[in-house]
């Protein structure tokens, strides 16, 4: 007869064999990292890489064909107007060369009248942006507009005033040009004294085309002169994006290192505003060997900005809808369940998949409209280790902007 002794270690052995099966086969426990679904701003933007460039800007080329011999001014010299460039000595003109050097006066002239309706017509637009600047200071002190449009109407003004300048360093620029045209065919009948090419305006020297002497034919580019305290940026936007994009949408550009890094401190970031959209699009090649459809945006930046020159890479976020009050989860947590975007949510130790509706979707957060309340602990990069009821470990919590 068994002992009643040996049935309780019986009992104990087997009781201990099934709880360590348990322990053994139980589900890991998993790290995860989480977030807090919170109620705040939510901003949607396009990000792209745009590239700086000199907005008053302009090629000193050869009027003639001749020997160059430049002088000595080097790139980011700072140069006035007038300044020696360099001389060219003219080769004789042939009856055909006179010709087209005096085409070449006349398209001077012509140059000028151009610049000067264009320069009266930046002036008005100046004129028209103080108006309005004014208004809407007045309207703001008594509470009728928001900051944000007495931001703008500034904005505007700054641009205008750029325009102006702009405009007057192009009018100096065909004037000059109209004088060289002139030089040249006067000169240009084979005699030992030279052609002096001096700098049509006041800036820095961006680049030297052709820095020995040498012959070089009519049209040839010698130097590039501009202002590189006055620049814009210029982004190729895909054609569907460009679409979302208005005139006067903030910008935040980012210049020297990646834009993730630099929000937190703010160095060599500064805000922009789109202040122009150009009409026609290009075809260009992207990375992958697929033809895209890209339309450049300029954006303006300010005065006061990092110094950067021109040609400078530039990441761009373009802002193009502001939603004030939305539940925001970081857009790492969706996960897409047939043909629904869910959410993994945490609920003591232990997690469960939730259907959620979204609405906007910015750059790293997103909207959820249904599914979700405030203060939910969310799941970030899930992955496909994460099933329902599945115990789990917070190894990291990121907490979203303000």
């Amino acid at each position: 007869m068994v002992s009643k002794r040996r049935v309780l270690v019986a009992i104990g052995i087997a009781g201990l064999g099934t709880a360590t099966w348990w322990w053994v086969r139980r589900p890991p426990v998993i790290e995860v990292e989480v977030a807090r679904a919170s109620v705040g701003p939510l901003r949607v933007s396009i990000e792209e890489t745009g590239t700086t460039r000199v907005r008053a800007h302009t090629d000193v080329n050869a009027p003639v064909s001749g020997r160059w011999v430049p002088a000595t001014v080097k790139e980011g010299d700072l140069v006035s107007t007038g300044t020696r460039l360099g001389t060219l000595y003219p080769v004789p003109l042939d009856a055909s060369a006179r010709e087209q050097a005096t085409a070449r006066v006349g398209s001077a002239g012509a140059s000028i009248a151009e610049a000067e309706s264009r320069r009266a017509a930046a002036r008005t637009a100046l004129d028209e942006a103080r108006r309005t600047q004014g208004r809407v200071v007045a309207l703001g002190a008594a509470g009728a507009v928001a900051p944000e449009e007495i931001e703008r109407a500034r904005d505007a003004v700054s641009l205008r005033e750029s325009d102006v300048h702009a405009a007057d360093e192009r009018l100096r620029v065909a004037r000059y040009d109209l004088a060289v045209a002139r030089a040249a065919l006067a000169g240009a009948t084979g005699a030992a004294s030279g052609l002096t090419l001096s700098a049509p305006m006041s800036g820095t020297i961006l680049a030297i085309a052709e820095a020995h002497e040498r012959v070089v034919p009519s049209g040839t580019r010698l130097l590039e002169i501009g202002d590189p305290r006055d620049v814009e940026v210029l982004v190729p936007l895909l054609t569907a994006d460009a679409l979302r994009v208005r005139e006067g949408a903030s910008v935040l550009l980012t210049f020297g290192a990646a834009a993730s890094t630099l929000e937190a401190d703010g160095r060599d970031t500064v805000v922009g505003r789109v202040v122009r959209i150009e009409p026609s699009a290009y075809t260009r090649m992207s990375a992958l060997g697929v033809e895209e459809q890209r339309v450049n945006v300029i954006v303006s930046v300010p005065a006061t900005a990092v110094h950067v020159g021109d040609r400078f890479r530039a990441d761009v976020r373009i802002t193009v809808r502001e939603v004030a009050r939305a539940l925001r989860v970081p857009a790492s947590a969706l996960t897409r369940h047939d043909e629904t975007w869910t959410i993994w949510v945490v609920s003591n130790g232990r997690v469960d998949r939730r259907p959620v509706q979204l609405g906007e979707r910015g750059t790293d957060q997103v909207d959820v409209r249904d599914g979700l309340q405030a203060g939910d602990t969310v799941v970030l990069f899930p992955g496909d280790r994460l099933r329902a009821n599945a115990r789990i470990r917070v190894a990291r919590t990121t907490a979203l902007p303000p």
